[in-house]
C-alpha cells in the first residue's frame, strides 16, 4: 500500500510540474509587435535560430545602415568539439562577418533564408527582435567585434606554427600555449554555458541598448531562445518579427525553450 501511495504521490507531483512548466512556457511566449522606438535610418536585428545548433538554438546579430544593407554577426566555438565544449571547456571562438546588399537584406527578413559563405551564416533563421540605432551606434556594434576578430586571428597564427613545426620541443611549447589561449585569460573565449553565440551577440549590442546591456549583466537562461524570449518580453519597445514561416519543429521548439 506505501509503494502504491508513492507512485501516486509521484504520478500527481510530476503532473503538476509539467502544468507548471507549460504555462511558463505560455507565459514566455511573444506577440509580433512593432517597435516603439523613433526611426534613424540604422536598425539593429537580434535574431534567433530556434532548430540551431543541434535544437538548442542559435543567435546572430544583424546591423543594417542607411542604404538597408545588412552585416550579420555570428558567433561559435572554433578550438573545442562540441563534445568538449559540452564539458565545459573554453575556448577560442570563430566571430563570421557576412554582408548582403539591400535586396538580399530585405530578402532574408521576408524568408528567413541566410546564403552568405561563414560558419552558421547559410541557415534558417525564425524570430527577430529589432530597433532603430544611429550610425554611431552602427558603428560601436561593430568595433565590439573586434576583439574577437584579434583573437581568432592569434589563435590562427600559432595553430600554422603548431602544424608545421618539426621539432618535438617547439612543437610541444606551441600546442601548450595554443591551450593556455583558450582559457581566457587575455582573450574573449567560447564557453557553451557562460559565453556562447546568444551571450556575445547580446554583448556586442548591449553599448547601444541601456535594456539590453541590463539583462546580459543579470541573465540566467542558457540557451537562445530562452533568453531571446525572456528579454523580448521585458524590452517593450523592441519590436518582435517573424522571419518566414516556421516549420513544426521550429514553432515546439520555440515555444519549449524556457531556460
Amino acid at each position: 500500500m506505501k509503494r502504491h501511495g508513492a507512485k501516486k504521490y509521484i504520478k500527481y507531483g510530476t503532473a503538476v510540474l509539467l502544468m507548471a512548466y507549460l504555462c511558463i512556457c505560455f507565459y514566455m511566449r511573444l506577440t509580433i509587435r512593432d517597435t516603439s522606438f523613433t526611426e534613424d535610418g540604422y536598425m539593429l536585428y537580434y535574431i534567433v535560430n530556434a532548430d540551431g545548433m543541434k535544437g538548442l538554438g542559435h543567435s546572430i546579430l544583424m546591423v543594417v545602415d542607411e542604404e538597408g544593407c545588412g552585416i550579420v554577426l555570428s558567433y561559435n566555438g572554433m578550438q573545442r568539439s562540441l563534445w568538449e565544449s559540452l564539458l565545459g571547456k573554453s575556448g577560442i571562438g570563430k566571430m563570421s562577418i557576412g554582408q548582403m546588399n539591400a535586396e538580399d537584406t530585405e530578402a532574408f527578413l521576408q524568408t528567413g533564408n541566410l546564403h552568405i559563405d561563414g560558419d552558421q551564416l547559410t541557415d534558417n533563421y525564425d524570430y527577430a527582435l529589432y530597433r532603430p540605432i544611429t550610425a554611431e551606434d552602427y558603428n560601436t556594434i561593430l568595433e565590439q567585434a573586434v576583439p574577437y576578430l584579434e583573437a581568432e586571428l592569434q589563435f590562427a597564427v600559432l595553430y600554422e606554427k603548431w602544424a608545421m613545426e618539426e621539432d618535438v620541443g617547439k612543437n610541444a611549447e606551441y600546442e601548450k600555449n595554443l591551450e593556455q589561449m583558450g582559457q581566457g585569460d587575455d582573450l574573449p573565449v567560447y564557453r557553451i554555458y557562460t559565453n556562447n553565440c546568444d551571450h556575445v551577440a547580446r554583448l556586442l549590442a548591449s553599448p547601444v541598448d541601456s535594456e539590453l546591456k541590463d539583462y546580459t549583466n543579470n541573465a540566467w537562461r542558457m540557451t537562445p531562445s530562452g533568453n531571446f524570449k525572456a528579454f523580448g518580453r521585458k524590452a517593450k519597445d523592441w519590436g518582435v518579427m517573424k522571419l518566414g514561416k516556421q516549420s513544426f519543429t521550429e514553432k515546439i521548439l520555440m515555444f519549449l525553450m524556457i531556460f
